[in-house]
């Protein structure tokens, strides 16, 4: 709980991650929605066995999907060391065609409530900050290696009663796929005009790009998949993500990642590990952060249906 009014320009700042980019707005347009891909540290911009949240970052992946329909809800507790937040979000992918695919996803984060107080000291009620994210995606491929896609996202950020911030930013990606077990993307992320307040300019955290997956065959049940993800922000700051995923008989997955990230990125550094199981098309995944003093104790658990 907070109690003062005059703190929430400032609470905000902590609350919308407390971890951004200096001077980055809508920060929180950065998290990673799936669990999938949350559960390898979020290295996952080369991954096509899931699309259901493909909206929300790697749309040029979709023509590399192997179904028709996608879909996820999912619940994440984010930030619980630091203000515990609640987040839920709800994503689709369809392709009418094997070379095309689209989808929609919607993201609703609820934040630590605090008190309003007024200049005498009264308390005027409880409030409930909330950031909305509405997305798309398009993928298009050229015959059955090359693939271009695009996210767009609309983020509304409502930190206080009266103040609301929004903005659009967009992905911009190409794909490559060299052999069924092999996969590369890159491009520039989160791309956004800047927002203005107070007579200061926000710029969104927007970056380059680029992710590799690569998937072997360990015997007649057993596949191994590795994932590699780079981040270099044009605030300057870079990220990397090593990420594995374990996967026996298509039903049961284990996963492990690992993020390195410089100062003031989007995403600190942090561990996570996770887990799924898979059956007649339907999905429960589920994934832990730990080893960061900010993410430690966040976890995301979705439920998701694929044919």
């Amino acid at each position: 709980m907070k109690k003062c009014f005059v703190l929430i320009l400032s609470l905000l700042l902590l609350v919308q991650k407390g971890f951004a980019q200096d001077g980055a707005a809508l920060g929180f347009t950065r998290t990673e929605r799936n669990p999938v891909t949350s559960a390898m540290a979020g290295a996952g911009a080369a991954w096509a066995q899931d699309a259901a949240y493909a909206a929300f970052s790697h749309a040029a992946m979709l023509p590399f999907f192997d179904g028709a329909l996608d879909a996820m809800v999912s619940f994440q507790s984010w930030t619980p060391a630091l203000s515990a937040q609640a987040h839920f979000s709800a994503g689709a992918a369809y392709k009418p065609i094997a070379n095309l695919g689209v989808a929609i996803g919607y993201s609703l984060e609820n934040l630590s409530s605090y008190d309003v107080v007024d200049g005498t000291g009264n308390v005027l009620g409880l409030f409930y900050p909330k950031n909305h994210i509405i997305a798309m995606g398009l993928g298009y491929g050229f015959g059955t290696h090359l693939s271009v896609g695009a996210n767009f996202r609309y983020a509304r950020q409502i930190p206080a009663p009266g103040a609301v911030s929004a903005g659009v930013s967009a992905d911009l990606f190409a794909a490559w796929q060299f052999f069924p077990g092999l996969r590369a993307t890159a491009g520039v992320s989160t791309l956004g005009p800047a927002l203005v307040s107070g007579g200061i300019s926000y710029k969104q955290p927007a970056s380059a790009r680029a992710g590799v997956n690569w998937s072997a065959p360990l015997g007649q049940n057993h596949v191994l998949d590795l994932l590699l993800d780079a981040d270099y922000y044009f605030a300057g700051a870079f990220s990397a993500a090593l990420g594995a995923q374990y996967a026996w008989n298509r039903m049961l997955f284990a996963r492990l990642g690992y993020r390195y990230a410089t100062d003031h990125c989007v995403i600190p550094s942090h561990l996570a590990l996770g887990a799924g199981v898979r059956y007649r098309g339907f999905r429960l995944d589920a994934s832990l952060l730990t080893a960061s003093p900010a993410l430690g104790g966040s976890f995301q658990v979705g439920i998701g249906y694929s044919f």
